[in-house]
């Protein structure tokens, strides 16, 4: 009698293992797994990882609005991000008489532009001077002229005062005895105000890749 006893637990377990396979397999088969919910409840998938080419940000910074901020702008008159807002654009910190990132995030962005064609004018560019010291009307106007610089890249000036907040505000205030910011951030900022992505330019960013993700953006701004 035991041994019948145990020869039914044997095949009764085995039939438990085989149903259990079989209930993963065609779980499997249908592109999930196999999972289980209160009754009456729905799945909802987690939002898809947005497209951007940009660095992925910390929770802390995802959808939150942008600092604000109003500037003198180099072409008479002033550039407010408040203003901007109902079209994205980009936020970059750089200086006149720098001599090696700051020409070349200058290069990427406006190639950006470039790419994006007709589509570049619902969006815009907002440099702020990381040296209020050199950065003056006049040595502005000619660096963005010798870098062909479109209508709808603006350059912020400003006191030291007022630019320091905006630094602040941006991570990219001055470390120890340093005088000026060394941020080589492309903060990309959406239709809404809100920071979307950003890229660490220290080293070469490609062009396209700027451009695609403000596409992105001017899509979900015609969109709204």
């Amino acid at each position: 009698m035991g041994r019948f006893r145990r020869s039914l637990l044997v095949g009764f377990s085995a039939v438990l293992v085989a149903w259990a396979g079989a209930l993963v397999y065609l779980s499997l088969q249908r592109g999930g797994s196999p999972s289980v919910r209160p009754a009456g409840s729905t799945v909802q998938s987690s939002p898809p990882r947005d497209s951007f080419r940009g660095s992925r940000l910390p929770e802390s910074l995802v959808g939150r609005r942008a600092p604000a901020f109003r500037l003198a702008d180099t072409r008479g008159r002033a550039v407010d991000t408040r203003r901007l807002q109902g079209r994205p654009y980009v936020v970059t910190f750089l200086y006149t008489d720098c001599q090696d990132t700051c020409p070349m995030i200058a290069a990427e962005l406006r190639r950006a532009l470039e790419l994006l064609g007709p589509r570049s004018r619902d969006a815009a560019v907002v440099a702020v001077s990381a040296k209020p010291e050199t950065d003056t009307r006049d040595s502005v106007r000619r660096w963005l002229a010798e870098r062909r610089m479109p209508d709808n890249f603006h350059y912020g000036l400003g006191d030291r005062r007022r630019l320091e907040r905006v630094w602040k505000s941006y991570y990219a205030a001055p470390q120890g005895n340093e005088r000026q910011p060394h941020s080589s951030s492309i903060w990309l900022i959406d239709a809404e105000g809100r920071i979307r992505t950003k890229f660490s330019a220290g080293v070469p960013v490609p062009p396209g890749d700027i451009a695609h993700d403000l596409g992105i953006l001017i899509d979900e701004a015609s969109r709204s």
